[in-house]
């Protein structure tokens, strides 16, 4: 077990790549990568309270040329930036999954754990072994990189289909419900019209009078100035020119002239 941890952190520190032939190794994928990056990272943070006391004993034993004071100074620093690196890991996983056409996160689970493998034994070793490849491990050097990549995509993804989804939706045809056909109401027939009684005439009693026709008074035409249109105020005809107000034989009348 030990042997397995102090192989997979050597060939993690070698520039901060894994190489192909490690068990535990980050695959290919930046979803897979991120969310291994995710473990290894989290349990080097894990382990900061289990083996400073080892740390700092051999930073006394071995000062550096800036000082001890200096060398322990770097160790929070480190955790601190360890801490901001696993949001930035986790906002990327999260965004992935959500962005995913099809479940990815149990898959992501699989990738986290075998991250966090390479510290498996870490309470089983020496404690000053575990100290010193503790000192000298970091996260591979593309990590956040991958992480940002992975997080931006997902984005521009997840933007995409849920245009594509409200724009099915907007665009899809919808069956208009069928209109109910009016009832016409029936109309009743009227009765039939009842024939009058058919009986002999009766001969007139008293002969048949012409009547009278009246004669209708005699209207006087009324005097008009030559080229004079009269016409009745109550009732206006349309005139070429101007109706002028005026009186004739002591009437109210218009006189159309021309303009």
């Amino acid at each position: 077990m030990a042997n397995a941890l102090f192989l997979a952190l050597a060939l993690l520190a070698q520039d901060g790549q894994a190489s192909p032939q490690s068990p535990n190794a980050p695959p290919s994928d930046e979803y897979g990568y991120v969310a291994w990056c995710y473990g290894a990272l989290g349990g080097y943070a894990s382990l900061y309270d289990q083996v400073m006391p080892e740390v700092t004993r051999i930073e006394k034993a071995f000062p550096g040329p800036d000082g001890v004071e200096a060398s322990l100074k770097t160790y929070p620093e480190l955790r601190a930036q360890a801490q901001k690196d696993l949001k930035i890991f986790a906002s990327a996983i999260t965004a992935a999954e959500k962005a995913s056409p099809r479940p990815i996160s149990e898959y992501g689970g699989s990738q986290e754990k075998r991250g966090a493998a390479i510290w498996q034994g870490a309470g089983s070793i020496d404690k000053a072994r575990l100290a010193q490849m503790w000192m000298s491990w970091s996260p591979p050097g593309d990590c956040e990189k991958r992480a940002k990549t992975l997080e931006m995509k997902s984005s521009i993804l997840g933007r995409a289909l849920n245009f594509n989804a409200s724009s099915a939706t907007t665009q899809a045809p919808t069956t208009p419900e069928p209109t109910p056909a009016p009832v016409e109401t029936p109309v009743a027939a009227p009765p039939p019209a009842q024939a009058a009684p058919v009986g002999p005439a009766k001969a007139p009693t008293q002969p048949a009078q012409t009547p009278k026709l009246s004669k209708a008074p005699s209207v006087k035409a009324t005097p008009a100035a030559s080229s004079e249109i009269i016409t009745d105020p109550a009732n206006p005809k349309p005139c070429a020119g101007s109706l002028v107000p005026a009186k004739r034989d002591g009437k109210d009348v218009l006189i159309c002239k021309a303009d």
